[in-house]
């Protein structure tokens, strides 16, 4: 899959094929900014008031940890709670 913002563009791929992909694009003369295997969520859930808070001060959280390496998640928070969160 490819997914094009008018600045730059995502390509998706599985995992096994990835190497394969991101050298085929190398060899192609396109600039790659970034590569990495991630992981993209099948279900998102919504959140909001009092949840919406501790999620991201967990995310944060984990975040800061030395011990983590990548954080992940499923949640979508609508703007305005974030905005509100955030102050």
């Amino acid at each position: 899959d490819v997914i094009d913002d008018d600045f730059e563009f995502a390509v998706l791929t599985e995992p096994g094929v990835f190497e394969e992909v991101r050298s085929a694009l190398e060899q192609a003369g396109l600039k790659q900014e970034s590569a990495e295997v991630t992981m993209i969520p099948q279900n998102i859930v919504k959140v909001e008031g009092k949840e919406a808070g501790q999620l991201l001060r967990l995310m944060e959280a984990l975040e800061d940890s030395d011990d983590v390496q990548n954080v992940y998640s499923n949640f979508d928070i609508p703007d305005e709670m974030l905005e509100a969160v955030g102050q």
